[in-house]
């Protein structure tokens, strides 16, 4: 929810139900976007309108688990069920895929720093680093 300066909380639902948000990150605009577990999506809420998008992960049974923006704001997701993370570009709506080296990999936390996009595979006990533009 979005915490007011008179503590208050505002509930927010996902138009998606049941589906299962893991993780969130903002952009460069404020949105807001939710990696969303069960429905394997990537959602965009955007608090100005508060208009919500979804986006779903390539593949057969996708997982989303962590989500970030960097500093292009290109968000990226883990996919539990892919094995891997995708690179999403908000003005294409298109998702570039990087199949990760283990297996289950399992990346749970998703940082950056610029040019570098890092992952925890916490199934393998490993990092990994993805250097990639364009």
């Amino acid at each position: 929810g979005l915490i007011a300066p008179d503590r208050s909380v505002t509930v927010l639902d996902p138009p998606t139900p049941g589906q299962g948000a893991r993780r969130v990150w903002s952009d460069s605009a404020g949105a807001i976007w939710v990696s969303e577990w069960n429905s394997g999506q990537l959602s965009r809420y955007v608090p100005d309108t508060g208009q919500w998008s979804t986006w779903p992960l390539p593949g057969d049974s996708p997982s989303a688990y962590a989500v970030y923006v960097d500093e292009f704001d290109d968000v990226w997701v883990s996919d539990f069920g892919g094995n891997a993370m995708h690179r999403f570009d908000p003005e294409t709506e298109t998702f570039d895929t990087f199949d990760l080296p283990s297996d289950p990999s399992n990346v749970r936390q998703i940082l950056g720093r610029p040019g570098e996009v890092w992952g925890a595979e916490s199934a393998a006990d490993q990092l990994v680093v993805i250097r990639a533009r364009g």
